[in-house]
């Protein structure tokens, strides 16, 4: 039984048009030459099938898919008079899968528009995994980051399609971890991305587990993380003014890591409980620090330039936040909410890489690397001092004056108490857990110097 295609009057020409050029990029698809020759017309169900792949892999939305079955469908009947029911399961199917989309981009667009252009010059296999990182909400930083790892292991074992991975295994990924550490030498963190990128492409997109790992590991002596004294913290805010010695304030005063402060929203600031709230933190999480008294009113002052700012865009009809994909959905008006507005937002508005949407967004990162590095010169320290110092300082300092490591545990956000204990292994500078042989000796004998004056 034939489907029942609707062509409205007076459209049959324009119609027939497009599913000639359909048929011809069907046929070009295929590799046929002469494909308007009497021997080279015929297609299957599967054929058109993958050649829809194709095209879902080069970004073509579902609707405009579901158009090249229509014209196929009439080519078939029109033009080459033969049955079209075997691509009616397919233009069923295209039906189904038009209704997900539509549910799934009400309110915030496609995946493809939520995420930026995927290039369809990429391989398959890494676009498919753009995809299902988007689908999964992960940051544009952790793509870019699992892409470049996934193409790595791609180069390093020859593969060059989706289809490629159909034989590897953990014992293939297993040896690429350990090539990276005996060959290649790299770091710690490099090569425990590459094994969490490789674990992503198994869950999302070979939709299999990765299994056990057992891997040569990469190695490093163990840090002790770099300490500032109480003073030299001092004499460092001295030498920041404005936002960047806010930002230093807090992230001595509460922990912080810089990508935390600089993504403060004026909602996390809970003023009468003193008290400030951080999400979407290092693996997602969120955790609540004591807001600094000394810092309750310079924060109130910057709520209300912030407000003042957000009034002016108001105004403008350009206020506007980036929000994840999420809230935008439940919350479609939040964007323009001062609560959710960036507590030091940029002077500028920013495209945002994956939407394409203007934001004002946060300042950005590298704003306050060269602000502290002339205030850490001006000090006259010949420390190593990074924006995480400050985080080192926080840990230490509460350890030194007796604050539990359980308790600095729950304030850093830190899942292991392993990573906390690092900051056991720095001095007490209220009292050196031992003392130096060479500083008893000296002891001993301006001892025995003052008892031979007494005698």
């Amino acid at each position: 039984m034939a489907s029942q295609l609707f062509i409205k009057p007076g459209s049959m020409e324009q119609e027939l048009k497009w599913a000639k050029i359909w048929f011809r990029q069907l046929s070009t698809f295929l590799g046929r030459d002469g494909w308007d020759s009497p021997r080279r017309t015929e297609f299957t169900a599967e054929q058109v099938i993958e050649f829809l792949k194709s095209k879902r892999d080069a970004n073509f939305p579902a609707w405009k898919r579901m158009k090249i079955i229509r014209g196929l469908m009439i080519y078939r009947r029109l033009v080459l008079q033969k049955p079209d029911d075997d691509l009616e399961p397919v233009r069923k199917k295209m039906l189904e899968i038009i209704e997900v989309e539509r549910r799934r981009d009400e309110g915030y667009g496609s995946i493809e528009e939520s995420g930026g252009k995927i290039d369809a010059r990429e391989p398959d296999a890494v676009q498919e995994f753009r995809r299902a990182m988007r689908r999964a909400g992960l940051r544009i930083g952790t793509e870019r980051s699992y892409v470049q790892k996934l193409n790595a292991f791609m180069v390093a074992r020859a593969l060059t399609c989706r289809a490629d991975f159909e034989k590897i295994t953990a014992i293939d990924v297993e040896a690429h971890l350990t090539d990276l550490a005996v060959d290649g030498n790299v770091a710690p963190e490099t090569q425990n991305v590459a094994f969490h990128a490789m674990r992503k492409f198994f869950a999302l997109v070979l939709k299999r587990e990765l299994g056990s790992i057992e891997a040569i590991r990469a190695t490093k002596g163990g840090m002790i993380p770099t300490v500032m004294s109480t003073p030299e913290v001092s004499r460092v805010f001295d030498g920041l003014s404005g936002v960047h010695l806010v930002i230093a304030q807090l992230l001595y005063g509460c922990g912080m890591r810089i990508s935390e402060a600089i993504r403060l929203r004026v909602k996390d600031l809970d003023f009468d409980n003193r008290r400030v709230e951080i999400h979407q933190s290092k693996g997602g999480k969120s955790r609540v620090v004591p807001m600094p008294e000394e810092l309750v009113e310079v924060l109130r002052r910057y709520m209300t330039t912030r407000a003042a700012l957000h009034e002016h865009d108001l105004a403008d009809g350009t206020a506007s936040v980036w929000l994840p994909h999420a809230l935008s959905r439940k919350y479609p008006s939040a964007h323009r909410q001062l609560r959710w507005q960036y507590l030091f937002a940029s002077s500028r508005f920013s495209r945002d890489p994956r939407t394409g949407n203007l934001h004002r967004h946060h300042l950005h990162r590298d704003t306050f690397p060269p602000h502290l590095r002339r205030a850490v010169e001006a000090a006259g320290l010949t420390k190593h001092v990074t924006s995480h110092t400050f985080r080192h300082c926080f840990a230490t300092h509460l350890l030194w004056t007796g604050t539990d490591i359980r308790r600095i545990q729950e304030l850093l956000g830190h899942a292991d108490i392993k990573t906390t204990q690092i900051y056991t292994h720095v001095d007490n500078t209220l009292g050196p857990v031992v003392v130096s042989p060479l500083d008893r000796l000296a002891a001993d004998a301006r001892s025995g110097e003052g008892l031979k004056k007494l005698n």
